[in-house]
Formats: structure tokens, C-alpha cells, sequence
């Protein structure tokens, strides 16, 4: 992207696989860099590995920092002061939530506050599992005291 004197709007850089035919699965990590107020360019580049292409988008990008996704969906977050092969985050398998939290860390990078828990997440997603698992059994013990009734 460039603005009116030609140069780069300070953006993190999103680099995903020319492999992956649908972008539409990592949206939640563009809503978590937008939600914190951070801009973004995506775009869809030559290369399988997410660390070349997060590393690649970090170098890209005025603000050094940059995401990578690589076409079997492993995610990396890079920031151009580290080491090529040390990214700062790597998720495999990211949920919706672990990718938004992803993104809110790239925009958290730039703004230079802390970064999110990927374990709040965790916390939130036993809590839903073991309020479903309460509701089941409810819905059993309520039904053993109808048919004795």
C-alpha cells in the first residue's frame, strides 16, 4: 500500500501460500490486528513455509513485524529483530480464537504493550466444554426423575 508521498503505509504484512486456496479461514487473525487498531496488508505470495513467508512479510513491513501462513496452515508471527528461524509465536491447528489472539499479538508488537494469553483461551474453551457437560447430565438426572415419577 503507499500513501501520497509514494511510500509504504506502516502496516503489519500478512503473507499466506499461494497453495492455500481459500483465505477466508484465518480472517479471525485479520480481526485481531484490526481490533487493535493496528493496519494490515495481506497477500497471497510464492512460498510453502511460514516461517520464510512470516520472516519475508516482516522484512516487508515499516513496522518489522509480519505473519506468515504456510500451506499447511501453521502460522508464524515475526518480528525483523529476531533470528530467521526463532519467531516469536508458532501455532499449528489454530483455533478462531488462538488466530484472532495471534493477530491482537502482531498489533500488541507494534503498539509495545503485552501480549495476549493463548491459555486464557484454553481456560474459556474447558469452561464451555464442562458447562456443556453439566447441562448433559442435568438434562439426564432430569429425565431419571420423570420416568420414576
Amino acid at each position: 500500500m503507499k500513501i501520497n508521498d509514494g511510500n509504504e503505509k506502516p502496516a503489519v504484512h500478512v503473507y499466506y501460500s499461494s497453495l492455500l486456496n481459500d483465505s477466508s479461514f484465518f480472517h479471525s487473525l485479520l480481526y485481531g490486528i484490526e481490533e487493535e487498531g493496528v493496519p494490515y496488508l495481506y497477500q497471497r505470495k510464492t512460498g510453502n513455509s511460514a516461517i520464510e513467508l512470516g520472516y519475508q512479510a516482516a522484512l516487508d513491513s515499516t513496522l518489522g513485524v509480519g505473519i506468515g501462513i504456510g500451506d499447511d496452515s501453521q502460522m508464524i508471527l515475526h518480528y525483523t529483530k529476531l533470528p530467521k528461524k526463532q519467531p516469536l509465536f508458532h501455532l499449528s491447528g489454530a483455533s478462531q480464537d488462538q488466530q484472532n489472539v495471534l493477530g491482537a499479538n502482531a498489533a500488541r508488537l507494534v503498539k509495545g504493550i503485552p501480549f495476549k494469553s493463548f491459555e486464557e483461551i484454553h481456560s474459556a474453551e474447558e469452561e464451555t466444554l464442562i458447562s456443556e457437560e453439566i447441562s448433559t447430565i442435568v438434562k439426564e438426572v432430569l429425565r431419571r426423575i420423570r420416568e420414576r415419577m
